[in-house]
């Protein structure tokens, strides 16, 4: 995947890859620097040394089964606006970018991997649509199931973040469907961005063009599936806190988890750091201590990543049956 010719950047581009690289890393350390001044190492590494690692194979066994489920996502996405790309591509595709997107801390991220492989087989402008609606419902799956926690049992989350967090959700939930829908019902705006200079209005226009030819049921779907994929993730954080032999109930974490996965926001690798800062707070509740908690985030994130080294053989196999 990835061939060189294809993947040409341009020398400003490849200086503001290099700089987002940098602010990732910086963050990433900074938060990382701070959480270690609050929790001992050895707690940290105690709390993993007793871990039941069958669990947390359970819990590798979870992330790639998000991963496929994804990929089905963005297949009918695809579908949605005449796409025949197999399946069997897509879930190979999902596994390269997510490899890049979590393993590498690079400027060049999983979704440019995925555009690129797709755009052989639909215009790109088509693809780079289809990825970003990918990554739009996700979100919009993950600010409903938000929203949902906090409505209907406030009591589990920390009362001082519930008006921020609700907050948050909605209005994620609500400019999420104007940049879905948006464009069909206000279509003033394609007129005010042809206003503006081309090099800054086509892109625009190219996503707008791909929105527009999605239909409606595509896009539910989409979010439906989002939701699944979310009560997914919520398995996979139970399985490991059995690993890490804590005891914290399936709906507590239903209103912890789309918080500490909005952290992913934040420019970051991965979220690592930023998460930590955070878990301490949103898992009190919980009965963890400070140490418990950023334990339970770290072992978190490495079964994450453990899981998604699968895309580096993916990629490297696809090399060579790409080679002259």
């Amino acid at each position: 995947m990835i061939p060189s010719e294809t993947a040409t950047t341009t020398p400003s581009a490849k200086t503001k890859n290099r700089l987002v690289t940098l602010i990732k890393v910086g963050v990433t350390l900074l938060s990382l620097a701070y959480v270690f001044t609050q929790v001992p190492l050895s707690e940290i590494g105690e709390g993993i040394r007793q871990a039941r690692w069958g669990w947390l194979l359970v819990a590798v066994g979870i992330n790639f089964s998000g991963l496929v489920l994804r990929s089905v996502r963005w297949a009918i996405l695809l579908n949605g606006i005449g796409s025949t790309v197999p399946l069997t591509q897509l879930i190979k595709l999902y596994f390269v970018g997510a490899f890049f997107n979590g393993v590498l801390p690079s400027g060049f991220g999983g979704d440019v991997v995925r555009i690129i492989e797709v755009a052989e087989d639909v215009p790109q402008a088509t693809a780079a649509g289809t990825v970003i609606v990918d990554r739009l419902s996700g979100l919009m799956g993950l600010f409903l199931l938000g929203l949902l926690v906090l409505g209907l049992n406030p009591d589990v989350f920390p009362s001082e973040l519930i008006w921020q967090v609700g907050a948050v959700c909605l209005l994620g939930l609500v400019g999420g469907t104007l940049l879905l829908r948006g464009w069909r019902w206000f279509p003033f705006l394609e007129t005010l961005l042809n206003k503006l200079p081309q090099k800054v209005a086509r892109p625009f226009l190219k996503l707008s063009a791909t929105l527009q030819a999605l239909p409606t049921k595509s896009l539910l779907l989409a979010l439906g599936i989002s939701l699944l994929f979310n009560f997914l993730l919520i398995g996979q954080w139970t399985a490991v806190t059995r690993g890490l032999n804590f005891t914290i109930s399936y709906w507590y974490l239903m209103g912890v988890v789309p918080v500490m996965s909005i952290a992913l926001l934040v420019p970051s690798f991965s979220g690592l750091g930023v998460r930590e800062a955070i878990a301490p707070l949103l898992f009190a509740g919980a009965g963890l201590d400070a140490a418990q908690a950023v334990t339970l985030s770290l072992m978190v994130f490495f079964v994450k990543r453990l899981s998604e080294l699968v895309g580096a053989p993916v990629y490297l196999i696809s090399l060579w049956r790409k080679r002259p």
